[in-house]
């Protein structure tokens, strides 16, 4: 004896347009707080410049239990102060 079987089906959808891809799809936190947990939602920012977008993130020694992004971090560790937020790309008094 044997035994067959099957079907099939499929259906689609026009694709839909919307106005902004990606903005406000979901609500992404950002948090400079080293102790937050992370998550899909819960993204870092450096607390130092604000930046969300890193290739690592670095404990703050400054501000303990902040995260700095890698400039910042890296800043604070050669000159043990805050990277500044202007840099002198226009020459002026100090």
């Amino acid at each position: 004896g044997g035994g067959g079987g099957g079907g099939g089906g499929g259906g689609g959808y026009p694709p839909q347009h919307q106005p902004y891809p990606g903005t406000m799809s979901m609500a992404v936190v950002h948090t400079d707080d080293a102790a937050t947990k992370l998550s899909d939602r819960v993204r870092r920012r450096c607390f130092n410049c604000c930046t969300t977008d890193t290739s690592t993130w670095r404990r703050s020694n400054l501000s303990p239990g902040k995260v700095l992004c890698n400039k910042c971090g890296l800043f604070e560790r050669t000159h043990s102060r805050p990277r500044p937020e202007q840099f002198p790309h226009k020459r002026g008094p100090l």
